[in-house]
C-alpha cells in the first residue's frame, strides 16, 4: 500500500507531526528515524545535503510513496511577514501563500544579495530527489526568522510546526 511521505530534518520539526497523526517509530536498519501509521511515513533526515539525499533515496527504494511533503522552517528576507506564516514553494495552492526559495548549505549571515523571499537548507535537494521518483510533491515552509535572530530553540520550532498543521493537514 502506498503511503504519504513527510520529510523533516529535525526531531523538533517532526514531534508535533508525530503526535498529531499518531505515528509510531519503525525499527529499521536505516540510521534515520522513521515513523509511520497506516497512511503516513515520516522521516527525520538531518540537515546536510548527503543526509537528505541518502534518506530520501532509502525511502523511495524501500517504500511505495504516493505523495511527498517537505515540511520545515525557513528564514525570510521580509520582516513584515509574520513568523509562522506558511508558504508552498514549488506550486500554487489555493489558500496557501507562494514564495520562491533559495537552498544553502551554509547559513547566510545576511539577506543582502538574496533574490528570493525564503532560504532553507533542504528544499532543492528534496525537490531533486522527488522529481526522479514522484510527481506529486509539496515543499512547505514556515517562516522562523529574519536572519537577525539567535538560533531557534527546539521549543520555538515545535511551536511553529504545531501551529501550522491546521493550515496544511487537508493536503494529506
Amino acid at each position: 500500500m502506498s503511503k504519504i511521505l513527510i520529510h523533516t530534518t529535525s526531531l523538533a520539526e517532526a514531534t508535533p507531526i508525530i503526535d498529531f497523526f499518531g505515528l509510531k517509530k519503525l525499527e529499521t536498519s536505516f540510521e534515520n528515524k522513521i515513523y509511520s501509521n497506516d497512511d503516513i511515513l515520516l522521516i527525520i533526515s538531518g540537515i546536510s545535503k548527503d543526509s537528505i539525499v541518502n534518506s530520501l533515496d532509502y525511502i523511495f527504494k524501500n517504500y511505495s510513496i504516493s505523495k511527498a511533503f517537505d515540511l520545515s522552517i525557513a528564514s525570510c528576507s521580509d520582516g513584515s511577514i509574520a513568523l509562522g506564516t506558511l508558504f508552498c514553494t514549488n506550486r500554487f495552492i489555493g489558500g496557501l501563500n507562494f514564495a520562491n526559495i533559495t537552498t544553502v548549505e551554509k547559513p547566510l549571515e545576511t539577506d543582502e544579495n538574496l533574490e528570493t523571499l525564503l532560504v532553507d537548507k533542504q528544499a532543492m535537494f528534496f525537490s531533486q530527489i522527488c522529481k526522479e521518483n514522484i510527481k506529486d510533491f509539496y515543499i512547505l515552509k514556515i517562516v522562523s526568522d529574519y536572519f537577525d535572530e539567535t538560533e531557534l530553540t527546539n521549543e520555538k520550532i515545535f511551536e511553529l510546526i504545531n501551529n501550522s498543521i491546521s493550515k496544511w493537514k487537508n493536503l494529506i
